[in-house]
C-alpha cells in the first residue's frame, strides 16, 4: 500500500518498496550491521545474508495511515543474531527507521513494530517477540 498526501503541488505517494529501502538502510548502522535480517511473519529469512530483493521485503511489510491522515504506522519482522541484545537492537533499529521516515516525509511515524522472528546461530531458532516503538506525532 503506498502512502499518499496532498500538497500545494499536487500528490505525492511514497511506495512499499520506498519504505522497504529506507528499513534495509537502517540495517547498515553499526548498531544493526550483520546483526539483523528481513523476514516474514513465519520466520523464514529473505534472500541470503548479504543480497536480498527490496520488492520482495516490501511484501512483507505492513503500512497503516494513521486516522488523521498525517502519519504512518509500520510493522514488519526481522531475524536476530544469537547473543544480539533484541533491546538495544530494536532501539537503535526504530529510532534509525523513524530518523529516515522524519527526513524523507518531514515527520516520525507515530509507530514502529519490529517482530523477532527467529534468532539465528548456525540455524535459525524460531522466536515470536514483538517490540513496539511509539513516537510523538510532531
Amino acid at each position: 500500500m503506498a502512502v499518499s498526501k496532498e500538497t500545494q503541488l499536487g500528490t505525492v505517494s511514497i511506495s512499499d518498496i520506498m519504505f522497504a529501502q529506507m528499513i534495509a538502510e537502517s540495517f547498515k548502522i553499526p548498531a544493526c550491521e550483520e546483526r539483523v535480517w528481513p523476514a516474514t511473519k513465519k520466520g523464514r529469512q529473505i534472500g541470503s545474508d548479504q543480497k536480498y530483493s527490496l520488492s520482495e521485503f516490501a511484501g512483507h511489510i505492513e503500512i497503516e495511515k494513521s486516522l488523521d491522515g498525517e502519519s504512518v504506522d509500520l510493522a514488519f519482522s526481522v531475524i536476530v543474531r544469537f547473543g544480539t541484545s533484541i533491546r538495544r537492537l530494536t532501539d537503535a533499529l526504530g529510532d534509525a527507521i523513524a530518523e529516515e521516515i522524519l527526513k524523507r516525509l518531514g515527520r516520525k511515524p507515530q509507530q514502529i513494530t519490529i517482530r523477532v522472528t527467529g534468532v539465528k546461530s548456525r540455524q535459525i531458532a524460531r522466536r515470536n517477540l514483538e517490540v513496539i516503538k511509539r513516537y510523538a506525532v510532531q
